[in-house]
């Protein structure tokens, strides 16, 4: 089955809502105020079928003051009826509704000529004439077929109806995350809350969970109606119901996305490619994108880049197109460039925008990787580029000079190996018996994959600054076995020092910088002598103070006839871990017995 999203723009009373009930049967203004006032508020939707093709229409309004309204409509068109009635000719909102069509990439027109019955044939064919002049303009917009029509003459409208089912739909990518503007929120009694938008991208599966961006809350998609039809899965272009259950349900708003998670980061400001011969530096204007808006503040870089600083933080994606609005009324529009904020300086930025706006992804991969000195994510790519990370990560095997992480997604350059060896060469500097593995030195310098690490200590390892035991390294001409019995005694000298309140075991080996494998194996040996004594998974004290220990709590019942947490704690000084770990351990002894929360004698 084809699926289609037609929508109509127009001015106002040029019957667009007319014609899609002559198309359909369907009474697109049916809310109250729609009716009394007799023009549409809100986006209206419907749809017509026949065996191969579903066409779901979206009616957005003309008045002037709804433009906004219909920004939002029109994101999700795979083509556009341009509505203009006979009698009255091309009107104000017939122009900017171009103009957003233009601005917003619906480059597939199909004009339609309404009210024919009121005009003559010379009439129709010079209105026609002037919006091709008009279309002229915009050479993006194509129209695809003129149609002179009248809702009382049923031919028109059926050699309407019979070629909208001829039309093919624009590429939707099922592959990437979907992505989902909600257009519309309201309840149905028996079925909880609504939902209703365009798949932008992506597949929606019921059953599954989904997250709302803007709030940070996941839900569950309890069903997916599709032209009044539950369906089990929703894939672009269509419009879509969701039934969704969840917290925090009475939140959901108009303009807020549905996506996955993982792949999204809120900003404060993006940078765009801006088309606009009246906006200004620093004017304030309202940012339409999908179906949301946000109030903003307009910084020139140079030429066409601009900044669009937020009164809030947004999700947005790479060559996603918006409309800028002054007082309701479009005065441009552009596609953005950069969706995250990076820390560059404006000539950088501006080199940045030049590349991404030619989608030279190489290019930008190795301006970002040298700013990123320590990594650069490829998982958003989706915002970042509009690519998935699999795409993303063949492109950057095509660069040179970097170091490429495909497990974790990371591109780094050698920046980065060069910080990972000046720091492996100052840690033996500063300890000469420092044993250490890739994933020690990853716990210390969390930005570095161990991959990336195990390349520099290879190197290192090449040029004799360190040597490897298995997969233990020590610098260079070091004794091993030397090492680590010097590892043994130093872990046993601490937790003597450190008495009843010993270190976890992952901070004795962060002071000796030693890796995990080298310090278990230490406290192995230890326990195993019975030199320490392991009281719980991180809990490990030297035997002569855990006899101690005991002794002072045994004095305690001595004198006080019971000990508990409270005096444990106050007597020796002791946190409550310590103080439940010792008298749990205090329990093993025959002689003492357990009475809810007190230790006695037996």
């Amino acid at each position: 089955m084809t699926n289609l999203i037609i929508g109509t723009s127009g001015h106002i009373d040029h019957g667009k809502t007319a014609l899609i009930r002559a198309l359909n049967g369907f009474e697109g203004d049916k809310t109250k105020d729609e009716l009394e006032r007799g023009i549409t508020i809100d986006l209206s939707f419907s749809h017509l079928q026949n065996e191969d093709t579903n066409i779901a229409f979206i009616d957005v309004p003309g008045h002037e003051n709804l433009v906004k309204t219909m920004i939002s409509g029109a994101y999700g068109f795979d083509a556009c009826m341009l509505v203009v009635a006979s009698n009255e000719g091309i009107k104000a909102q017939t122009k900017e509704h171009i103009e957003i069509l233009n601005l917003l990439g619906v480059k597939n027109i199909i004009l339609v000529i309404t009210k024919c019955d009121l005009s003559s044939k010379s009439e129709q064919i010079s209105l026609q004439e002037n919006i091709f002049e008009l279309i002229k303009e915009y050479p993006n917009l194509s129209i695809y077929e003129t149609f002179f029509v009248s809702i009382k003459d049923e031919n028109s409208i059926n050699e309407l109806r019979n070629y909208l089912f001829t039309l093919k739909p624009k590429f939707h990518d099922e592959s990437t995350i979907f992505r989902y503007y909600i257009d519309r929120v309201f309840s149905l009694k028996g079925h909880g809350t609504i939902v209703t938008g365009s798949v932008i991208s992506g597949v929606l599966k019921a059953g599954e969970k989904i997250l709302n961006l803007d709030l940070g809350e996941t839900f569950t998609v309890r069903s997916i109606q599709i032209h009044d039809q539950n369906v089990s899965i929703a894939t672009p272009p269509n419009r879509v119901a969701i039934n969704l259950s969840g917290n925090k349900l009475d939140k959901i708003q108009k303009g807020q996305i549905l996506s996955k998670k993982g792949f999204w980061r809120r900003f404060n400001q993006i940078d765009a490619k801006v088309s606009s011969s009246l906006l200004k530096h620093g004017d304030e204007v309202l940012f339409c994108v999908g179906s949301a808006q946000f109030k903003a503040k307009a910084v020139n870089l140079k030429d066409d880049f601009w900044t669009f600083k937020f009164s809030q933080n947004v999700f947005l994606q790479f060559k996603e197109k918006f409309i800028i609005l002054q007082n309701n009324h479009a005065i441009g529009g552009g596609e953005v460039l950069s969706s995250v904020l990076e820390p560059l300086k404006k000539e950088q930025k501006i080199e940045l925008l030049k590349a991404l706006n030619k989608n030279d992804f190489e290019t930008a991969f190795l301006m970002l990787a040298k700013v990123h000195k320590h990594g650069f994510g490829l998982i958003s790519a989706v915002q970042r580029f509009a690519l998935s990370t699999t795409e993303a990560l063949q492109i950057a095997h095509k660069l040179e000079g970097l170091f490429i992480d495909d497990e974790i997604a990371c591109i780094y350059s050698q920046d980065a190996l060069l910080d990972i060896k000046k720091f492996i060469e100052f840690l033996i500097h500063k300890n000469p018996n420092a044993l250490f593995s890739p994933t020690s030195i990853n716990l210390k310098l969390t930005w570095a994959s161990v991959p990336l690490i195990e390349v520099v200590l290879n190197d290192l390892e090449q040029s004799k600054i360190v040597q490897k035991n298995g997969g233990i390294y020590a610098k260079f001409g070091a004794d091993f076995d030397k090492l680590n019995e010097n590892v043994v005694d130093q872990i046993y000298n601490i937790l003597l020092k450190q008495s009843f309140t010993p270190d976890a075991p992952y901070n004795i080996y962060d002071s000796l910088d030693i890796d995990r494998i080298t310090g278990d194996n230490a406290l192995k040996m230890l326990t195993k002598s019975k030199k320490i004594i392991r009281l719980e998974h991180n809990l490990f004290i030297s035997a002569a103070a855990l006899n101690e220990v005991m002794s002072l709590l045994r004095n305690i019942i001595k004198i006080e006839g019971k000990v508990n947490i409270t005096s444990a704690k106050n007597h020796l000084n002791l946190s409550r871990k310590y103080a439940l770990a010792y008298l749990e351990y205090l329990d093993n002894f025959a002689d003492i017995k357990k009475f809810e929360n007190d230790r006695l004698f037996i």
